[in-house]
C-alpha cells in the first residue's frame, strides 16, 4: 500500500488555503486510490461528490458507505479510544436514525511534514450509535453562524479496528 499523499495532494484545488481542508481532501483521494472496502474486502472505495450529507465514500461492490475523518498527528488516544470532531449535531443524529443510517467511519492519521499516511482505522456501522454522538456548545450570538451546533463523535478502543 502506497502511504505517500503527494499524488493525492496534486488533485486538491490550488486555491484552497486551509491545511486541514487540503489534507482532508487529499486523504479522501488517497483512500480511493489505495484502500479496498473494509466491509466486503473486494470493492473499490469511490469518492462521492461534495456536500453529500455525512458520507464521503461508497464501495463499488457492496454499496457500503463511509465517512472519512483525517487528522495531522494521532487520532487515537493512548487508551485506544478516539474523539473526533463531527458535523452538525442534528444532521449527524438524523443520519443515524434514517433508514439508510448504516454508514461506517474511516479514520486517517497523517504527517504533514512528510506527506505520509501513518495509520488508518475503521469503525463499522454496527459500532456507531446515537450515544457516540455528543453535542458541542452552540456557537454564540456574535458568531458568523450563530446558534449552529456541532458534535463530537466518541469511540472506545473496542469500537475501532486497525487497517494500517
Amino acid at each position: 500500500m502506497n502511504k505517500d499523499l503527494t499524488e493525492a495532494l496534486s488533485k486538491v484545488p490550488e486555491t484552497w488555503k486551509s491545511n486541514s481542508r487540503i489534507y482532508g481532501e487529499a486523504c479522501e483521494y488517497w483512500l480511493s486510490d489505495n484502500v479496498t472496502c473494509p466491509e466486503c474486502k473486494l470493492g473499490k472505495m469511490t469518492k462521492l461528490t461534495a456536500n453529500v450529507p455525512v458520507v464521503d465514500h461508497a464501495c463499488t461492490n457492496c454499496g457500503a458507505t463511509f465517512q472519512v475523518k483525517a487528522k495531522n498527528g494521532k487520532i487515537l488516544k493512548r487508551d485506544g479510544s478516539a474523539s473526533i470532531i463531527g458535523a452538525e449535531y442534528k444532521t449527524t443524529l438524523t443520519s443515524l436514525q434514517a433508514e439508510k443510517g448504516d454508514w461506517s467511519m474511516i479514520l486517517i492519521s497523517y504527517c504533514r511534514k512528510t506527506n505520509l499516511v501513518k495509520k488508518v482505522s475503521y469503525i463499522p456501522s454496527s459500532n456507531i450509535k446515537e450515544g457516540n454522538i455528543v453535542p458541542r456548545k452552540p456557537l454564540g450570538p456574535n458568531a458568523r453562524r450563530a446558534g449552529w451546533q456541532g458534535c463530537n463523535i466518541v469511540f472506545s478502543r473496542s469500537d475501532i479496528h486497525s487497517m494500517l
